[in-house]
Parts: C-alpha cells; structure tokens; sequence
C-alpha cells in the first residue's frame, strides 16, 4: 500500500519552506505527491514552492488566497481531489517541522494495519532539550479525553491516514470551533466513526520546533535555528539516533512516574481495602450489638407488658375487693340495724308504745 498525498500547508513568507520540502523530498519512500498549498501566502512562498515544482515533479503549488480560520476547506480541496488508487495514503507536515528520511515509511508501516493514527511527537525546546508528547490512540482513556477535553499529543505533522477512511467521515478538513485546535477538531471526525482502526506507533521520525516555544524570536531567528537543526540532524544518521534516544528517555522518564504513581495508588488502594475491612469488622460487631441491644430491649418491653398487666389484673382485684368490703359493711349495717330494732321489741311492748 504506497502512495501518499503529502500537505503542506504555509501562510507566511517562505523564510522555513525549504528545510520542510527538502525533508519531504529525502524520504526513502518515494512514491508520493506533494501539494504545498499557500493559504494566502505572499507571492515570495509561492514562487519558493514552484521552483521545486519545476524541479521534482511530485511537487506542485496551489496558490489560494487566504481561508478561514488556517485554511482548512484548502485541505479538503486538496483530499477531494486525490485519486485513492494512486495515492490511497494521506500525510502533512507544517512549514517549521522537519521529517527525517524514514517519516513516509513508517507511517505506512502503520497504515497498513490501521485507517488512522500517529507517530510520536517530539519537540526541541529553545534550550536544546527532547520533549515528547505521551499518548497512545489505542487507549481508550486517552480517546475518551480527546473526544471531551482540550488534550491532543500529536499535531498534523506526525499523523497519517487512508484516504477511503477521510471520505467516510461526516466532515473532512474544516474550520473548526474558536474553542477548539483545528487538528484536534479534525481527530475528533475519525474518534467519532463507527469502525475505524486507530493506533500509535512508537516511532520517532521527526522534529517539531514549537512556535509557541518561541514566541519572542522573529521569523529569521526561527529560520536560522530550523537551519542548524536540519544541518545536524537531517544530515546524520548519528545524530538522528542520539535523537531518538534523548526522545524515549522522556518517554522512560514519564512511564518511571507513572509506574511510580501506580504504585502509589496501589499502596493507597490496598490500605484503603485494609481500612474498609476494619471498618466493616466494626460495623459487624455494631450490628451485632444493636441486634443484641434490640432483642434486650425487646425482652424488657415484653417484661414490662406483662408487668403492667398483672398491675392492670391486682388494681382490678383490688377495685373488686373494695366493691365487696363496699357491699359487705353496707349489709353488715342493715343487720345491725335490725338486731337494735329487735332487741328493744320486748322494751316497747313492756312500756305499752308502739312504733308510728
């Protein structure tokens, strides 16, 4: 599967345009077509890009005026255009990144495996040092985070796809939101396909030197920086070794912290398991208390049921005993009164008085 389409986007003047197109044109896959697209550019970048046109017929020039946003609707044009069965493989680089001679053939080692994906991102800071930016498509946390959060590891200049996959997406190179990065916008169309394969290989074939890193030097001083890079590395295969190796010292150093953290949330995890353990013995045992507290409780209530029913029954006996002692006095009294009436019958008949 050979055969790239190569964008090249530039809107500015041509001070870094040739470091870029020579890094293209020395790659050891050759079969490619490189479409340096100036987006507004000034007529000097155009005229740069067609004095290689005129001699490497795999470069051509468009000359656009300005587009949206970083003239993304150019690079669809550009994909539209494409004939798949000559150039089924998509690549692009930017104006102040360089490629080392490999760069085409590794990505289609990638792409022969999946629809979408990157290389490795390294960065040359101003003070010499490798930076290289972690991620990998395969991990679904790491899409996750690209789908929702403002996160990307790898710009245009390191990813690759197939142009059948471009063309299934619901929207190609675009402008994208004011809130958004336009590759990232871009990346987010092929997460969202149903059925793509993506992937990261672990490849390092280029270098980028960040603009955002440099903001205080001026064009020429960049140029001039881009020169003794591409002098020293473009040029040995030595250097581009050493390279790599600063580059997946990084990568060893962030993966040494990550370990590390692991570990750590390891250790918190099982003291955690540890301190839930305990505390679930304990809930146990306070759950067993309150069981037992309540069955006390239980017993009591019933002790104290019965207790206050004996009461109930004793106040009845003795509301009973009172009602007969009530009744008892009440007839002991009229027997009295008729043992009195009794005994002084015979008095009242001596003395000859009748009772009324």
């Amino acid at each position: 599967m050979r055969g790239f389409t190569v964008m090249l986007p530039v809107h500015r003047p041509p001070a870094m345009l040739p470091l870029a197109i020579e890094s293209v044109l020395a790659q050891t896959l050759t079969d490619f077509d490189l479409v340096v697209i100036c987006d507004g550019a000034p007529p000097e970048t155009a005229a740069c890009a067609r004095d290689y046109a005129a001699r490497d017929p795999r470069v051509r020039v468009l000359d656009l005026p300005k587009g949206e946003r970083h003239g993304e609707a150019h690079r669809h044009r550009v994909l539209q255009e494409a004939v798949e069965s000559e150039r089924p493989l998509v690549a692009q680089l930017a104006d102040d990144d360089l490629w080392f001679p490999e760069h085409l053939a590794e990505l289609e080692r990638l792409l022969a495996d999946v629809d979408f994906g990157n290389l490795l991102q390294a960065r040359l800071t101003p003070d010499g040092a490798v930076a290289l930016h972690h991620g990998d498509l395969a991990d679904p946390q790491a899409r996750e985070r690209m789908r929702t959060e403002p996160f990307n590891f790898f710009g245009p200049s390191v990813a690759g796809y197939r142009l059948a996959a471009y063309r299934r997406l619901v929207h190609g190179w675009e402008p994208a939101p004011t809130d958004v990065w336009s590759d990232l916008h871009m990346w987010r169309a092929f997460l969202d396909t149903p059925g793509l394969r993506l992937a990261t290989r672990f490849s390092v074939q280029g270098v980028s030197l960040s603009a955002a890193e440099r903001t205080d030097a001026d064009l020429a001083e960049r140029a001039a920086e881009s020169r003794r890079v591409a002098a020293g590395l473009l040029g040995s295969a030595g250097a581009r070794d050493d390279f790599r190796q600063r580059a997946f010292a990084d990568l060893w150093a962030h993966l040494d912290t990550a370990v590390t953290h692991r570990d750590q949330l390891s250790e918190a995890h099982d003291r955690a398991v540890a301190a839930i353990a305990d505390l679930t013995t304990q809930l146990e045992a306070t759950h067993a208390a309150f069981v037992q507290a309540g069955e006390e409780a239980g017993r009591q209530r019933q002790a104290s049921l019965r207790r206050r029913a004996r009461i109930r029954r004793l106040r009845a006996q003795v509301a009973g005993l009172r009602r007969r002692n009530t009744a008892l006095a009440e007839e002991l009294a009229t027997i009295r009164a008729s043992r009195s009436w009794r005994l002084s019958a015979p008095l009242r008949r001596l003395t000859g008085r009748r009772d009324r």
